[in-house]
């Protein structure tokens, strides 16, 4: 009875939340066609985005229907997702960067160290642009935590919501293009952390929403931080804060116990 309630309750949030997006598209719609509007416009998503855009590679996508279903399925996912704060964190089946290995998520964590996970993908502008601040936060913090960035579906796929002068990658119709996409992003980044790919059934991105980017930190297997839905709520400096305040407090069990 109570899973009945909460799909019934899912159906009607994502339809609730459907029917808002539309209502706010058909507005910003109108306001885009005048002149004046379109920069305020322009500058209002480069605000959500979290970086500069360049207008000519993102302003002819906006409000049209690729973005709509793309903002519509992280409505969703958002939803439907498993990962909860203080809750055990799910366990799902990701592959290596090759599609030769399998694990599970879990897997990755190691004791009582924080993991802590990046989704992502590499047509998404903004994990481009702050990977290098990604990456400075696992050299600065590899001695006292773990890292894993997991490759899920494109944010920005060259078939679906694209953007001009991007990496030119279509949506994932096998497990052969994503370790593809994967790949590329390796050959374009030097990752001191470990990279997989999630699987075709996208069990990963669906029970963490981590679509188009998003952080979490795991310790004892349960969720100790969820990120916000990227880009806007794609907060590194609230990872590297956390991880300050639990370093502080190993340096200072370690010196109780001497």
């Amino acid at each position: 009875m109570l899973q009945n309630m909460s799909k019934l309750s899912t159906v009607f949030m994502y339809y609730v939340g459907s029917v808002t997006l539309l209502l706010a598209f058909s507005i910003f719609r109108l306001l885009k066609l005048f002149p004046f509007a379109q920069p305020i416009v322009c500058e209002l998503f480069n605000k959500m985005a979290t970086i500069k855009l360049r207008r000519e590679d993102f302003a002819h996508t906006l409000f049209t229907r690729p973005m709509f279903e793309s903002m519509r399925s992280s409505i969703l996912l958002e939803l439907q997702k498993r990962a909860q704060v203080g809750n055990l964190a799910p366990d799902s089946l990701v592959l290596s960067v090759d599609g030769k290995s399998s694990y599970q998520l879990l897997d990755f964590c190691k004791g009582n160290r924080p993991l802590v996970i990046n989704f992502c993908s590499w047509t998404c502008p903004i994990f481009r642009a702050r990977v290098g601040e990604y990456l400075s936060i696992v050299r600065e913090f590899s001695d006292v935590a773990d890292f894993l960035t997991v490759y899920i579906e494109e944010a920005h796929p060259s078939d679906a919501w694209a953007f001009e002068n991007n990496v030119s990658i279509k949506t994932h119709r096998t497990l052969e293009e994503r370790c593809k996409a994967a790949q590329m992003m390796i050959d374009s980044t030097v990752f001191q952390c470990p990279v997989v790919v999630d699987n075709m059934q996208d069990t990963a991105n669906k029970a963490y929403a981590g679509m188009p980017i998003r952080l979490y930190i795991l310790k004892g297997r349960k969720v100790e931080y969820a990120g916000g839905i990227g880009p806007t709520f794609y907060r590194l400096d609230e990872v590297t804060e956390w991880l300050q305040r639990n370093k502080m407090a190993l340096l200072r069990n370690n010196r109780h116990r001497a």
